[in-house]
């Protein structure tokens, strides 16, 4: 990052100051695996040591002084005599309104998550500062912590000089390698997407998206692998029995365990220890030493594991609450180890007993557990009657007819063909209890919690993209064969619908989506809502100014006709209620001096067609558009 910039996004930003500590540390203390919950400034005022952050290795010594960004795992270790150094733990936020360029910049560069060291030349000023901060800060008080603050910003000030002086070098922190440490480490705490975003200050699709280009796989395919190999390496040395290793996972419910281990390793548990030849352990220290590793035997509840939820919280490390249900399970998995291990009677029968136990392991599983925004959540393997209130057009795109869902959905004219069969609830629970559903698809958090009381209940957050939204879907209901599909059929025919349209509109011309008609205050769209067709899916360029002034978290503007000259393209298409409205627009004021109203290149789309979102409508959208443009040229 340019040391210019990363000074004006400091002076942008609005600073909390949230704790200042000292910390003095002898020779033979350390401090292991802390994780950053905020940024934050060490300042070694004397003595050295080794420290690592993020598995990167430092030096440092008195006078030194680093940044850690949240999420970052600091360790610190050989200290030489002692160490003593000041923690100071802050928030960065950028308030709107501000610039575009300034936005996208402190999107793009993360300036707050940043890490760098370095040794102040500017000693005693800093310094001074920093003790102040801290005597200042121990007094508490409203009063005292403004004053914390003030001395804060004049502490930035001195550090910021001496970087840009020494022309430091910052840098990003590998984000997905920050994900796999964390992972590694703590595979035994509740990890889920959503944690990591929120510790690592990003949104859940970009980690997402960045941990997925980088390794190849999702994060929870990664977090299950790295619990299936320590399960694996229990099983291959220990004697630990089947719920002692279940535990020691994560996984109270030992069927459950069964069902992903074989998942993941194409094997039940004691079918992959019989074929390692697993033996009674002959290392008593390595067997000792293993017991007493918290890493290794604690019980933890994950993002694979849906009882953490379901209790509203973590469990305690070695707390086990089970249910007569529960005690029956291991009494059952008991005897079956016991049969597998040798140990049991042997009887004319207990070839048959043997296997009959194998098979009671192997059972096809009707319930499966996926992970959402919400948490871990319990589902059919093959539901049958899924009611959604804001998805059937997601769900006819995988081939899947709701049994229920809100009639608003299914009012877009793409989706008419498939409305026979399906049951209008509204907002009625009743109605939706009426339908028996097996598993019910939201896309409305308030109502999560009520649709859950009726069964199984998924949300999918409202906001995503269509591609974001498809990828939810086919994890969920395993549909990743008919996503692919779909999505290889789209493709192909939005990669012909582009290609017709550019050739009738020049990748010189711009195109402006507008709502509202000749006579009202008008709505500008930018790539998103109805402007999404054109932009998204058709490539169409916007004007300069468009991209200038939508906002692309919030892509629409109200606009006074007077202003239309700024905004208006090459080819303008206007949003209206085809069944009741047509304008004249030659003939309006304003829009008449309008190029695209001269060229005879301005079009009236129906604005309800053009609101829904799903991946049905949206391909009609673009089809529609292309057909459109077809038979205007033809015309001409």
């Amino acid at each position: 990052m340019n040391i210019d910039d990363h000074i004006l996004l400091w002076k942008a930003a609005s600073i909390q100051v949230f704790d200042i500590r000292y910390t003095r540390m002898q020779n033979d203390e350390q401090l292991s695996s802390y994780r950053v919950p905020t940024s934050c400034f060490l300042y070694a005022i004397k003595g050295k040591a080794d420290l690592l952050l993020d598995s990167k290795a430092y030096k440092i010594e008195s006078f030194y002084i680093m940044h850690v960004g949240k999420g970052s795992c600091l360790q610190i270790s050989a200290v030489e005599d002692s160490l003593e150094y000041y923690l100071i733990l802050y928030k960065a936020t950028l308030h709107l309104p501000h610039r575009k360029s300034l936005l996208a910049l402190w999107e793009r560069e993360k300036p707050f998550q940043l890490q760098y060291v370095f040794q102040v030349s500017n000693v005693l000023t800093l310094q001074e500062k920093i003790e102040t901060m801290y005597r200042e800060w121990l007094k508490q008080g409203n009063l005292a912590h403004f004053y914390v603050k003030s001395l804060f910003y004049q502490f930035v000030y001195e550090f910021l000089q001496q970087l840009h002086q020494q022309q430091v070098i910052v840098q990003q922190p590998d984000l997905v390698e920050q994900i796999q440490n964390y992972i590694e480490e703590y595979y035994s705490q509740p990890i889920t997407r959503e944690s990591l975003a929120q510790m690592l200050n990003y949104s859940v699709p970009y980690i997402a998206k960045q941990f997925k280009q980088k390794t190849g796989r999702s994060i929870i395919d990664y977090l299950i692998q790295i619990r299936i190999q320590k399960a694996q390496h229990l099983l291959i040395h220990t004697t630990s029995s089947l719920q002692e290793i279940a535990s020691s996972v994560g996984y109270e419910d030992v069927s459950y365990f069964i069902r992903i281990f074989k998942k993941y390793s194409g094997q039940t548990p004691m079918q992959f220890k019989q074929q390692r030849g697993q033996k009674k352990s002959y290392r008593p220290m390595y067997r000792l030493s293993l017991s007493n590793d918290k890493k290794w035997i604690r019980h933890y509840i994950d993002n694979d594991n849906y009882y953490q939820y379901k209790q509203k919280g973590d469990l305690p490390m070695n707390k086990k609450t089970k249910s007569s249900m529960m005690a029956t399970l291991l009494l059952c998995f008991t005897l079956l180890l016991s049969a597998c291990s040798g140990n049991a009677i042997n009887t004319s029968n207990s070839g048959e007993t043997k296997a009959s136990a194998n098979q009671s392991t192997e059972v096809q599983a009707t319930t499966k557990i996926v992970s959402t925004v919400n948490g871990d959540v319990e589902i059919p393997v093959d539901p049958k009657r899924i009611v959604t209130d804001h998805y059937p057009g997601f769900l006819l795109t995988l081939g899947i007819k709701p049994v229920g869902t809100q009639e608003l959905y299914m009012k877009s004219p793409y989706l008419k063909e498939h409305n026979e069969g399906i049951t209008y609830f509204e907002d009625s629970l009743e109605a939706v209890v009426d339908l028996k559903p097996d598993l019910i698809i939201t896309g409305d958090e308030k109502k999560y919690e009520a649709f859950a009381k009726i069964a199984p209940t998924v949300l999918i957050p409202f906001t995503l993209e269509m591609g974001a939204t498809l990828e939810e879907f086919s994890r969920i209901l395993d549909k990743e064969k008919e996503v692919k599909a779909w999505l290889d059929d789209y493709n192909q025919r939005v990669a012909k619908a582009r290609q017709t349209v550019q050739d009738i509109i020049g990748k010189d011309q711009t195109v402006t989506i507008f709502a509202g008609g000749a006579k009202n205050d008008i709505t500008l769209y930018g790539n998103g809502y109805t402007g999404r067709s054109f932009y998204d899916g058709l490539g169409l360029t916007p004007p300069a100014k468009v991209l200038e002034e939508i906002d692309p978290e919030k892509p629409w503007l109200q606009l006074s006709p007077e202003l239309l000259t700024d905004y208006a393209g090459d080819y303008i298409f206007m949003a209206v209620d085809k069944a009741t409205e047509t304008y004249d627009y030659k003939n309006e004021p304003v829009w008449k001096t309008l190029d695209a109203v001269q060229n005879d290149q301005i079009f009236e789309i129906d604005g309800w067609s053009f609101w829904f979102s799903d991946p049905i409508s949206i391909l009609g959208q673009i089809e529609e558009v292309t057909e459109m443009l077809v038979q205007h040229a033809k015309e001409k």
